[in-house]
C-alpha cells in the first residue's frame, strides 16, 4: 500500500480526524464514501476531513462530475474549503497525482506499463471507512456487526448546503418553474450518453416506459423533476414535469439541491442513487440489475428487478434464483448468457402506487421478507470466501464494503412485482413471438 495512505492514516491519528480523498471520478463512490465517512466520524466522535483535487487540462483531466460535493456541510466535517489552508492541500494533492498520471500516460503508451490506480487517481482513506485498521488480512462478520451500521443509518445525519448556496439554489428553483411550496420527485433513468456506454445495457433503460409512473405522481399533486444530462432523450411536454437537464438552471449546485429537497427519489442502480442515499431520501428503485449492491436502503424503500432471461435454460429467472447464481453474477452480464428486459410501464406505475399508498401500519409481506432472507443468506455465505481480487488487501476491503452495504439495506422488492413477475414475463415473451436473442 503506498506510503501516502499510511501518512494520512497517522496524520488522522494525531489530529483525531478521519482523512479521505473520495473517488473524484465516480459521483456514486464519492457520495458513498462521504456518507459512511460522516457516519464513522459521528460514531467515533471525530471529524471527517475531505480533500478534493483540482481539475487538470488535456490528457491529465479527471472529469470530476460534481465539484460542489466538496462544499457540503455537516457538524462532523472539519477543514472545509473556506479554510485558507484547504486550497494549499488540494494543490499539493493535484500536483502529486497529476505527476503520476502523466508518468502513467507515457509509460503505458511507449512500454505498455500501467501504474496502479493508487498512484494516479486521488482516492485515499477508504480503507478505514468500513473496518477499524488500515490493513487487515482477513474478513470477519464480527467486525461488521460491531459497527451496527443498520442502527447508524436509521439515525438521521444532516448534510446540507451552506446558507449562501441554498439561497442561490432556491432562486433558481423558482426560475426553473418549480413552485417553492410544491412537493416533487426526482427521477433518474440512466442512458449511455454520459459515459458513452450504450452497450452496458444492464445499467440503462428507456425513459418512455416511465411516462405512466410520471402521470401517477402528477395525478397525486406532485411534480416530477427528471435529472441527468443533456445527452438524454427529451421528455414530451407534460404538466408539472420539468426536464431539468435541458433548462438554463442545470448546474452542479442544483443537482445537489434537487436531490436533497425531493420528497422521493426514483432511479436505477447508478451513481446518482448513492447521492440520494447520502441525503437519506425515500427511494423507489427501478430496473435493478444487481441483487446485492444498491438495494433499497430504508425500511419503506421499495424496488423492482429487471427481468433476466437465461439463454442456456431457455427461461426467465425467478427473483429467488438471482442470489443463487455464481458470485460473479451478483450483477448480471449479458455477454455471459443472460438477456435483459426492462420493467414494463405497468410495473413502473404500480411500484409508484405501492410506495405512495403505504399506510402508517405498513409492513412487508411474506414474499418480500422471504426474498430478503434469501438475499442475506446468499451474500453472507459468499462473502466468507475470497471474491477473486488480485491482491488480498483489495479483496478484504471489497468484502467489508459489500458487507456494510448489505447490513444497512432495510428495504424490500415490490409486493406486486413479486406476485406478478411471471405474468409480466409471459407478456414479454408473447410480444417477442420468439425466443429472445437480443438485449432489451
Amino acid at each position: 500500500m503506498p506510503i501516502l495512505h499510511h501518512l494520512l492514516y497517522w496524520l488522522g491519528k494525531l489530529t483525531g480526524t478521519i482523512i479521505i480523498l473520495p473517488h473524484p471520478i465516480a459521483i456514486g463512490n464519492f457520495g458513498e464514501e462521504l456518507y459512511y465517512g460522516l457516519l464513522k466520524a459521528r460514531r467515533e466522535k471525530k471529524k471527517l476531513v475531505v480533500l478534493f483535487p483540482y481539475e487538470l487540462p488535456g490528457l491529465l483531466r479527471l472529469r470530476i462530475p460534481n465539484r460542489e460535493m466538496a462544499h457540503l456541510q455537516s457538524e462532523y466535517r472539519a477543514f472545509l474549503p473556506s479554510n485558507p489552508l484547504y486550497p494549499v492541500c488540494c494543490v499539493l494533492i493535484t500536483l502529486y497525482f497529476g505527476f503520476f498520471r502523466g508518468v502513467h500516460i507515457i509509460t503505458n503508451k511507449y512500454w505498455g506499463i500501467q501504474l496502479s490506480e493508487y498512484s494516479r487517481i486521488p482516492m485515499l482513506g477508504q480503507e478505514l471507512l468500513w473496518k477499524p485498521k488500515l490493513v487487515m488480512q482477513s474478513f470477519s462478520w464480527d467486525v461488521v456487526r460491531a459497527y451496527e451500521w443498520d442502527k447508524q443509518t436509521k439515525e438521521n445525519l444532516e448534510i446540507s448546503l451552506s446558507k449562501k448556496r441554498l439561497a442561490i439554489a432556491q432562486r433558481q428553483r423558482i426560475q426553473m418553474g418549480l413552485p417553492s411550496d410544491a412537493w416533487f420527485v426526482c427521477l433518474h433513468v440512466r442512458e449511455g450518453g454520459y459515459y458513452n456506454d450504450y452497450q452496458t445495457v444492464e445499467r440503462n433503460a428507456t425513459i418512455d416506459n416511465y411516462i405512466p409512473a410520471i402521470e401517477e405522481i402528477t395525478r397525486r399533486g406532485g411534480w416530477v423533476v427528471r435529472i441527468g444530462d443533456d445527452t438524454m432523450k427529451r421528455l414530451p411536454s407534460m404538466p408539472q414535469v420539468i426536464d431539468y437537464p435541458f433548462t438554463p438552471q442545470k448546474s452542479e449546485l442544483m443537482d445537489l439541491y434537487l436531490l436533497k429537497e425531493c420528497r422521493t427519489y426514483i432511479g436505477m442502480q447508478s451513481g446518482i442513487l448513492d447521492i440520494a442515499i447520502m441525503f437519506q431520501r425515500p427511494i423507489i428503485q427501478t430496473n435493478m440489475y444487481s441483487w446485492l449492491l444498491g438495494y433499497p436502503q430504508k425500511e419503506r424503500d421499495v424496488g423492482i428487478l429487471k427481468h433476466v432471461y437465461s439463454k442456456s435454460d431457455k427461461r426467465f429467472l425467478a427473483p429467488m434464483e438471482w442470489p443463487k447464481t455464481p458470485w460473479a453474477q451478483h450483477a448480471f452480464h449479458p455477454r455471459d448468457n443472460y438477456v435483459f428486459y426492462e420493467n414494463t410501464p405497468q410495473e413502473l406505475r404500480q411500484i409508484v402506487i405501492e410506495f405512495f399508498d403505504q399506510g402508517a401500519d405498513w409492513t412487508p409481506n411474506d414474499a418480500q421478507l422471504a426474498f430478503n432472507a434469501t438475499r442475506w443468506a446468499a451474500a453472507v455465505k459468499k462473502l466468507e470466501t475470497p471474491m477473486g481480487s488480485e491482491r488480498q488487501i483489495d479483496d478484504v476491503h471489497a468484502r467489508y464494503r459489500l458487507a456494510t452495504r448489505l447490513s444497512t439495506a432495510q428495504g424490500v422488492l415490490g409486493a406486486d412485482f413479486l406476485k406478478h413477475y411471471a405474468a409480466r414475463q409471459n407478456e414479454i415473451l408473447s410480444e417477442q413471438h420468439a425466443e429472445p436473442d437480443t438485449i432489451k
